[in-house]
């Protein structure tokens, strides 16, 4: 697939959104619905690349997840090897081997759902709802090229999800509708409808969904809110970010050569939006909770050390491995391996 740097810039966009959220500034109160918007577009892009495959003579499972582990695991493995080495003097109440434990085997989502775990590394919860979507869906997407009507599989599937997150929410325990893979990848579905329908958005409505999620992402600091309650008010934005984001980035597969979206720092920042996710939040909890620093302290010093750390990953350690998957997938013998 064609790069595109406009989809790095949504990458970008969500990140610094998640991140002024849990800095807890003043106009990032909704900010968490940049994970939905990471949902999206991972549904759109996994999807995108398997559709590819499929159309050249099936998809190669086993390698896909072999991709998958090189890309996402090794930040994440030390993100881990940091936090047991530090927890006993920087979190000495944490049950770190439990927290470890569930972030490496991507069960953070319903660890958090179901059990009392520490949140230092919590945030990883919207890795295991990715994951598990990595898994499963190579093995579902053939069945469901082979029916007849796959949209409407799909959109009914995204119906179902996203009335189960309602329910949950408002019927349960909050915690299982917010964290659970099962209420949470009504995102993921969305994207993969944009990927199979390739959609044309325009330009206006591309815009309105922008200022869609500049609303969400402000909503909950408006006094003038309807609904304020936490449950119904947290249900309906993420169902708003999603279709939001789900417009946002159809347009920009289409139309995103050049524009902010495109720039050069947008795409780069979006480049290292996955080292940023996964260490600015337990550096978050050390300034804003441990410290009780304001947030026009916490910010630009979060922004320096997971910035500097997702640079020191994306090019010490992915690139190289990218580079060496490549170099490996080129050898004599990797043909008759395969």
């Amino acid at each position: 697939m064609q790069y595109n740097p406009a989809l790095d810039g949504v990458r970008a966009l969500s990140i610094l959104a998640v991140v002024s959220f849990h800095c807890e500034t003043p106009w990032g109160d909704g900010g968490f619905i940049g994970v939905d918007v990471f949902f999206v577009l991972s549904g759109y892009l996994i999807t995108t690349l398997l559709l590819e495959e499929h159309r050249h003579g099936g998809i190669a499972i086993g390698a896909f997840y072999i991709k998958r582990a090189l890309r996402l695991y090794p930040t994440l493995l030390l993100l881990i090897a940091a936090y047991v080495t530090l927890a006993p003097l920087l979190r000495p109440a944490d049950d770190r081997w439990l927290a470890a434990g569930a972030a490496g085997f991507y069960v953070m989502d319903y660890a958090l759902a179901f059990w009392h775990i520490s949140w230092t590394i919590g945030h990883t919860w919207s890795l295991g709802v990715e994951e598990k979507f990595y898994l499963l869906w190579p093995l579902l997407l053939p069945a469901l090229l082979r029916t007849q009507r796959p949209i409407t599989w799909l959109l009914a599937a995204f119906t179902l999800v996203t009335g189960w997150r309602y329910a949950t929410a408002l019927t349960w325990n909050w915690d299982q509708a917010y964290f659970s893979f099962d209420t949470r990848m009504s995102g993921i579905v969305l994207g993969t409808i944009g990927a199979v329908m390739r959609p044309q958005v325009s330009k206006p409505v591309a815009f309105v969904a922008c200022a869609v999620l500049a609303f969400c992402i402000a909503a909950p600091f408006m006094p003038s809110l309807p609904l304020r309650l936490p449950n119904e008010a947290v249900t309906l934005e993420i169902t708003l970010a999603e279709v939001a984001g789900f417009a946002l980035i159809c347009h920009l597969a289409e139309h995103g050569g050049s524009g902010f979206f495109a720039s050069r720092p947008m795409a780069y920042i979006g480049r290292l939006s996955y080292g940023i996710y996964v260490w600015h939040f337990p550096f978050v909890l050390l300034l804003r909770d441990d410290h009780a620093q304001p947030w026009w302290v916490t910010v630009p010093a979060t922004l320096v050390f997971s910035f500097a750390m997702a640079a020191i990953c994306l090019h010490l350690v992915d690139v190289p491995l990218k580079r060496w998957r490549k170099q490996a997938s080129s050898a004599p013998g990797h043909s008759a391996v395969a």
